[in-house]
């Protein structure tokens, strides 16, 4: 028995109606294509430097960023037979070839999956400008999702230079008030109160958060230089990279909500191991 694959989209696959059109083409069923969850390819930014005869115009491909970048999607589950739909869709191998990746999902839970980028020799040194309509196919599918438009528009105007997620959530000791905030405060452009799906657990003169189905509150800081205030707060937590074991917290991605509405932050999930006692119930902390 065929196992299912695990596939990020982030193109014209987040568009329901262009995958199925090209399955009745083809005289298969689109249902073996199942979206799980809107989620984030580390370490990626979206470009279109490659141009599509199919599409009449520039088709999206994702280019390696640094760790503080991420591109929005949407992660599916795939049957066999629609891994052999999706492989003709987009042009493996001739233009577009598998790429083995690691993806946030809404949960904050790190995944492995498979997405599909650009053949090198397929790349145009210069931008490649994609039709209207396809466009709108990637903008409908990230508004649909509630996911940002950032990274869209700047591939469309070809500047890279800004994180798509500039926002951080912290619940511990880097909160306003806190004694490691003077840390977060040359970094911090705005704060509010937010909270997030969670367990906050206590660890002694600090908190750890675990994923789960509790409620944890919190700061969401709005960063004036994500990179800069990622790569500190990185050695601080002792994140050493992304699926790393010996990591001491882990840096994700979460949907947390606040009073104006729900935003994407990164955070730091606890990687070491805790028991029941140490849970904090009403998922505050308090020093």
């Amino acid at each position: 028995m065929s196992q299912n694959r695990l596939y990020f989209g982030y193109g014209s696959n987040l568009d329901w109606d262009d995958w199925s059109r090209f399955c009745k083409k083809r005289g298969v069923s689109p249902d073996g294509l199942k979206e799980k969850e809107p989620a984030w390819l580390l370490g990626h930014h979206l470009k279109f430097h490659y141009y599509s005869n199919g599409r009449k115009g520039g088709a999206a491909d994702v280019v390696p960023a640094d760790a503080f970048h991420a591109t929005p999607g949407a992660l599916f589950d795939v049957d066999a037979d629609a891994w052999k739909t999706l492989i003709a869709k987009e042009g493996a191998p001739q233009f577009y070839e598998e790429k083995k990746v690691l993806v946030v999902g809404r949960d904050g839970v790190l995944h492995r999956a498979t997405t599909f980028v650009v053949c090198e020799h397929r790349k145009k040194p210069h931008f490649v400008e994609p039709t209207a309509g396809y466009q709108r196919l990637i903008y409908d599918g990230l508004i649909q999702r509630g996911l940002p438009i950032l990274g869209l528009q700047q591939a469309l105007q070809e500047s890279f230079d800004q994180c798509i997620i500039n926002h951080l959530f912290v619940y511990g000791t880097l909160m306003k008030g806190q004694n490691r905030f003077g840390l977060l405060h040359p970094f911090t452009k705005s704060i509010q109160p937010a909270s997030t799906n969670g367990e906050l657990h206590h660890l002694g003169a600090f908190p750890g958060m675990k994923l789960g189905e509790g409620t944890v509150f919190g700061d969401l800081v709005t960063l004036n230089d994500a990179s800069e205030c990622l790569e500190t707060i990185d050695q601080i937590e002792g994140f050493l990279g992304f699926g790393h074991p010996e990591s001491l917290y882990d840096r994700t991605i979460v949907e947390v909500m606040t009073d104006f509405g729900p935003e994407w932050a990164w955070t730091y999930i606890y990687n070491g191991k805790v028991g029941p006692d140490s849970i904090i119930n009403d998922g505050r902390w308090i020093d």
